[in-house]
């Protein structure tokens, strides 16, 4: 088991040490030329979209335990 989160850790520094080489485009916001932005971003939104996705379950989808007694 820890050897999996060994290369998960190390494919994550390897795909933050590779946005630092590879060009940003067109950038609209100063922001966006900072180099770990994009990464940052996709796993901030991948966490808020779980965080979400988990109340709206609870609060709409689970019933309470004696429900159908």
């Amino acid at each position: 088991m820890f050897w999996r989160s060994r290369k998960m850790l190390v494919s994550i520094i390897v795909i933050l040490g590779l946005s630092f080489f590879t060009p940003t485009g067109e950038v609209h916001f100063f922001w966006e030329k900072l180099p770990v932005f994009n990464s940052l971003f996709g796993f901030i939104g991948c966490i808020a979209l779980i965080l979400v996705a988990k109340a709206l379950g609870k609060l709409f989808v689970q019933k309470d335990e004696h429900y159908y007694e």
